[in-house]
């Protein structure tokens, strides 16, 4: 299925990247069958109109995908490197989020903040992974300058920190993670959480959790929590 993304479903016309990877690289032309999401759930099933310069299509039928009965909320401290925090994201989407939230904590580098976290190009890499993993929501990715008011906001049913405090063992997130909830996991920095960071999670209904026995790079972290929680839900299928 070749699946592309308009999220005005008022045009129905694709934007000049996608009409590219259209005709130059998949060689459809007027007639071919594509489908077509407005990353809230709508799928449309078009027929091509490729004469002229713009690449329009026809809808021929359409229907509302459901959401999964849980939900994964990843809210990360962002690396140092933009590659890094691209790389992330990209394969979060893979896995399956829902939303993917940065947050500045006290160990992270503020000032090539608005460099390594590009919301235009994370955008671009979103829809791209969503498209290509055959999704049809597009994850919410925001930038949290106040770590203290996102941890406030957080309503979720399951709230949890990958931290482990020295000698003492803690559950890995596989584990605690509830069946058809939603689920929202902090990721930290390089250098890790303040101890007041964490002081201030588990005043606020936050569970230190376990990412494995290894210690793993923030990106690393962050994929592997993101799966980890996706798979508590599929054992129960």
């Amino acid at each position: 299925m070749h699946l592309f993304y308009q999220p005005d479903i008022r045009i129905m016309e694709l934007d000049d990247e996608e009409a590219r990877h259209c005709t130059k690289v998949l060689r459809l032309s007027s007639g071919d069958i594509i489908h077509v999401t407005n990353g809230q759930g709508l799928l449309q099933k078009c027929s091509l109109d490729t004469h002229g310069k713009k690449i329009r299509y026809k809808v021929i039928d359409s229907e509302i995908k459901p959401r999964r009965s849980y939900g994964v909320h990843m809210a990360i401290a962002p690396t140092r490197k933009a590659e890094r925090n691209e790389w992330m994201v990209e394969k979060m989407i893979e896995l399956g989020v829902e939303s993917i939230d940065f947050i500045v904590t006290g160990n992270t580098v503020k000032e090539s903040l608005n460099r390594v976290v590009n919301m235009s190009r994370l955008g671009k890499i979103a829809a791209a992974a969503m498209k290509q993993s055959q999704q049809y929501y597009m994850p919410e990715i925001t930038l949290n300058l106040n770590f203290n008011a996102f941890i406030e906001s957080r309503k979720d049913a399951a709230k949890l920190i990958a931290y482990v405090p020295d000698n003492h063992l803690v559950k890995h997130v596989l584990h605690v993670t509830p069946r058809d909830s939603e689920t929202t996991l902090l990721i930290g920095p390089e250098g890790d959480f303040t101890a007041a960071e964490v002081e201030f999670a588990l005043n606020n209904g936050f569970q230190t959790v376990s990412l494995g026995a290894t210690r793993l790079r923030t990106e690393t972290a962050a994929v592997a929590g993101c799966h980890a929680i996706n798979l508590a839900n599929l054992t129960a299928l």
